[in-house]
């Protein structure tokens, strides 16, 4: 982008607010607040799709001009910083950090390809599954990372002409596996704990880790095989005849036994999601409210208390580790959740339903199918975290304005923000395979395509079927 477009679209944010400072509401229903609201949301709408500052800097706008402006007290402003949800993701990334920093993830990926032999069809689902498993857990874009030199060592030992097909098939798996196995968790994604975190500030609708998981997983799993035959199958035919043996048994090996740090770690893991999936059953057996996040607090707490290797004389976690966590998307859940408060709050929310009786006599499933088709391919070019964040506040209305759930528009478009596939610029994951210099864009797009599609009718199908049960 030239300088003149940066200045350009650095000035037209700040513009937009100041024409809703100045000019009076464009409705004699509409509040000053309201108005200010609106410019306010639109200038971080605009930031966050061109990404001209850092998504975490117009993540603070709330914070400066909230209170600045009149239009609430700093705290009203500043409490959705501290939601509960944001707390879940904290803990969520300090299990992901102890298992990169006790290289864990490594040997669950290695032990996993080890089992399945040299069959090319095979190792590719079993890339994908250990991707996606680990996607579940971890950030996306950590979990490509780690993939990817595994992956090429895979490719390499691959017959010569079969390699190219196959190293396509990998690589993509990779990056698409990534992005499909977070959706399958609250903490796999932030659109997800986004989504939950929404509901329960502007709806009081609660969401736990368990029965996120009851649409997460089965929509992860069904879009995860497609994708295998896709890739596998169609797209890039495999051979039916085997590769030379990978080498990772051996890099197994190389990693020796299993450590007092991972063993712990693994512990911690398995304590955690376990009480995760049986949430609501240790809240009636303790008679305590065991929460998801007091889980994931909890399960951060152990990982600085116990000890990590004999003779270290350190914990498992160190605060330092702390430098590596996303603090910028923990800003971002903050920015947009307090954005989404003041929309209800000043009533854009209400005047934005009563602007939409035009949708009346559209058919609501149309309806979701449009806004799971737009939140993807507009994913495709903008930040996925960024897309749910300017648009699940503007959904809930629509939704309640046709006298629907808002589960029935706000779901289907957090899912939608995880699944664009065609561009590499659309997840972190498929840039990080798409540097590795071994695919063009035209392979991604070519593949992603079919993908996009499918996801916009499994979204649609699976947020019909399993959505209204999310809440129980």
């Amino acid at each position: 982008m030239s300088p003149f477009y940066c200045r350009l679209l650095l000035l037209c944010g700040p513009v937009l607010l100041l024409l809703t400072i100045l000019l009076p509401p464009p409705a004699s229903q509409m509040s000053q607040a309201a108005w200010m609201v609106t410019g306010l949301m639109a200038w971080m709408v605009l930031w966050w799709i061109t990404e001209i500052v850092p998504i975490p800097v117009t993540s603070l706008l709330p914070m400066i001009f909230i209170p600045l402006l009149g239009i609430d007290k700093l705290d009203a402003a500043t409490s959705p910083y501290a939601h509960p949800l944001i707390f879940l993701f904290l803990g969520g990334f300090f299990l992901s950090i102890a298992m990169e920093k006790t290289v864990l993830h490594k040997r669950i990926a290695l032990k996993a390809l080890s089992m399945v032999g040299s069959s090319p069809g095979l190792q590719i689902a079993a890339v994908m599954a250990v991707t996606a498993f680990l996607s579940m857990w971890m950030s996306n874009t950590a979990t490509a990372v780690m993939m990817l030199p595994i992956g090429l060592s895979i490719i390499a030992m691959a017959n010569a002409s079969t390699q190219d097909h196959f190293g396509k098939a990998v690589l993509l798996g990779i990056a698409y596996s990534a992005s499909i196995g977070g959706v399958a968790t609250l903490i796999g994604t932030p659109p997800n704990a986004l989504l939950a975190a929404y509901l329960s500030k502007s709806y009081g609708i609660q969401i736990s880790f368990a029965d996120w998981m009851l649409l997460g997983v089965p929509l992860a799993l069904t879009m995860l095989l497609v994708c295998w035959v896709w890739l596998t199958k169609i797209h890039f035919r495999m051979p039916k005849t085997d590769h030379a043996q990978n080498d990772t048994p051996a890099q197994l090996k190389a990693l020796g036994e299993m450590s007092r740090s991972q063993k712990l770690v693994l512990m911690v893991f398995a304590l955690a999601a376990l009480s995760w999936i049986s949430q609501q059953w240790l809240v009636k057996w303790t008679g305590l409210p065991v929460s998801d996040t007091v889980i994931a607090l909890c399960a951060a707490a152990l990982l600085f208390v116990l000890p990590g290797e004999k003779g270290s004389g350190t914990a498992l976690l160190e605060w330092k580790d702390s430098q590596n966590l996303p603090w910028g998307v923990l800003l971002l859940f903050g920015g947009g959740l307090s954005m989404a408060d003041q929309i209800q709050k000043t009533g854009v929310a209400e005047l934005l339903a009563q602007q939409l009786q035009l949708l009346e006599g559209v058919p609501p499933v149309l309806l979701l199918v449009t806004v799971t088709s737009l939140i993807i391919f507009l994913t495709e070019v903008t930040s996925n975290t960024a897309t749910a964040a300017a648009f699940l506040p503007l959904l809930g209305p629509v939704a309640i304005s046709m006298e629907l759930s808002p589960l029935y528009l706000v779901v289907p478009a957090a899912l939608a923000a995880s699944f664009a596939f065609m561009m590499p610029v659309a997840t972190p994951p498929n840039a990080i395979v798409f540097a590795s210099g071994k695919l063009q864009i035209k392979d991604m797009v070519r593949a992603g395509l079919v993908l996009n599609l499918v996801g916009i009718v499994t979204i649609s199908l699976f947020s019909l079927w399993l959505g209204p049960q999310l809440v129980r």
